[in-house]
């Protein structure tokens, strides 16, 4: 059973992060979150995981803090995207329209490997942040990222794709995170570019089957 083998590595993952005095916690009520986000260092939130911005409910996204010494050190989310038939590409410039209030469509182009790819059920994953003094700590930040990803499977299985945005500076890092599929300069943005989105991000991704073999491996 699948979910049970998520939940076997995840288990794995807290015990790494319990012995080094971190823990997790998972918010029940989203007017809770921009306090948190607050609280790890975070200035803003993305249009996308904003929760002033979108209507999500409890079955469509969540959200995950670290703490240490009774302080929020670190925080992600994920929200889940059921296409259905809707091509990604029409996807992400319908809702970049919407998301950073543009009159017009605020994408000049989309990499071919995404728009053929990528669709179907969605996970998107983002929001990390960790503080000045867990930054860059990658004993935490893989536990933690990977906690997020096995949360988010078992609640929304089966998928079809995991994916997240990842500025190029960081591309080397996300083998850490476990995506097993990488796209350069996924978008083009037309200018003005909108705040936080950068022409250099990667969109990296693993499919159902590669997280199956992913974290169904016991070595």
């Amino acid at each position: 059973m699948i979910e049970l083998e998520i939940t076997r590595r995840a288990a794995g993952y807290l015990a790494a992060l319990n012995h080094d005095g971190y823990d997790i916690y998972v918010p029940k009520e989203f007017s809770e979150v921009p306090g948190l986000v607050s609280a790890t260092g975070r200035k803003v939130q993305t249009p996308m995981l904003s929760v002033t911005r979108n209507d999500f409910t409890v079955g469509s996204a969540f959200y995950q803090f670290l703490t240490k010494n009774n302080r929020y050190v670190g925080g992600c989310a994920a929200c889940y995207y059921d296409l259905g038939d809707e091509p990604f590409e029409a996807f992400i410039r319908r809702t970049s329209k919407n998301q950073y209030r543009r009159t017009s469509d605020p994408i000049h182009h989309i990499a071919a490997p995404v728009a053929e790819e990528i669709g179907g059920r969605l996970i998107y994953l983002g929001e990390l942040e960790l503080s000045g003094g867990e930054r860059g700590r990658m004993s935490v930040l893989q536990p933690f990222f990977r906690i997020l990803m096995g949360l988010a499977a078992i609640k929304w299985w089966p998928f079809d794709w995991m994916y997240a945005f990842v500025p190029d500076r960081h591309i080397k890092l996300t083998d850490h995170y476990g995506f097993r599929w990488k796209c350069e300069h996924a978008i083009t943005w037309s200018e003005p570019v909108p705040e936080g989105r950068l022409n250099d991000h990667w969109l990296v991704a693993l499919n159902r089957r590669q997280f199956t073999h992913s974290w169904t491996q016991h070595s």
